[in-house]
């Protein structure tokens, strides 16, 4: 019978699409289960708000990929860790020690995710005047994006978030550098493609690219490669360095498309890497080679 797998409740859709949400910015992205529909087909089809917002956040998880891996590869290289208590970045703002539900995934993003029921209780009924937010506090001592909309916050204060079915409130910190790729259909399908680099503009950050053969344990012997991307807010400058190590399957060139954000909108600007150092500034249209 569908209706014992939960195939037909819309409280057990509106549970599931909140937990995959919540586990694109966890470590591991799975949908396991027994007897219980996970396919994305079963949650209606193209157009309706289920389907759409479980597709929008598998396609962001791919997206996300080049960020994760790299602070996946910095947990064994040099002990980060991928998911925090916000209290671990920010210990002397009293006000994260009590967060229990917001955390940082890497160094750059704060998650919130949405734990209660906004629109349908069990066996699809409605639930009438639940408010589709949820409170969020921001760490003080730096500035908060909201990473759908770019709207900028100040640090110290809370807000009630938006959190519509097709999104949990997530945030980057001033400062925060996110390499993004485009959404595949599975890892490495284009190995050289684009990659989105999104600077978070009001602080001093810096973020490891890394990359490696992705299919075995060879990066344990050195064969992978880094390249840092470190913002500096006095010059309003990104240096791509000179990129370090290599790797057999190592893409020669890759074209990074810059994408500045700040309390005043956006500025874009794009280059094509092929390991030396570059820097980009905003509103400029070509890099500033090294030797310059």
């Amino acid at each position: 019978d569908p209706a014992d797998t939960g195939c037909t409740d819309l409280g057990y859709w509106e549970l599931y699409t909140r937990w995959l949400q919540y586990a694109v910015f966890l470590p591991m992205f799975r949908s396991h289960g027994t007897d219980a529909p996970r396919e994305v087909w079963r949650f209606g089809e193209e157009g309706t708000p289920f389907y759409d917002a479980i597709v929008r956040h598998i396609r962001l998880r791919y997206q996300l990929l080049p960020y994760i891996y790299s602070v996946a590869a910095q947990v064994s290289l040099n002990s980060w860790t991928m998911m925090r208590a916000a209290a671990l970045d920010f210990p002397t703002d009293l006000g994260t020690h009590g967060l229990t539900d917001q955390y940082m995934f890497g160094p750059g993003l704060m998650v919130c995710p949405v734990t209660k029921p906004m629109y349908y209780d069990r066996n699809s009924e409605p639930i009438a005047g639940a408010k589709k937010s949820r409170s969020v506090y921001f760490p003080a001592g730096t500035g908060w994006y909201d990473f759908w909309t770019e709207t900028w916050f100040p640090g110290g204060g809370s807000i009630e978030a938006p959190a519509p079915l097709d999104a949990i409130p997530v945030f980057a910190r001033a400062g925060a550098v996110v390499p993004m790729s485009p959404a595949m259909q599975y890892v490495d399908e284009v190995r050289d493609a684009p990659y989105e680099i999104r600077v978070y503009c009001g602080a001093d950050g810096s973020f490891p690219l890394y990359e490696d053969e992705g299919d075995n344990y060879n990066y344990e012997r050195g064969r992978f490669s880094v390249v840092m991307l470190n913002w500096s807010e006095l010059n309003g400058e990104l240096t791509i360095a000179a990129r370090v190590g290599d790797f057999d399957g190592m893409p020669a060139s890759r074209e990074f498309r810059i994408v500045f954000i700040s309390e005043s909108g956006r500025s874009l600007c794009s280059a094509v890497y092929n390991g030396a150092e570059i820097r980009m500034r905003p509103g400029e249209r070509a890099p500033i080679l090294a030797s310059r």
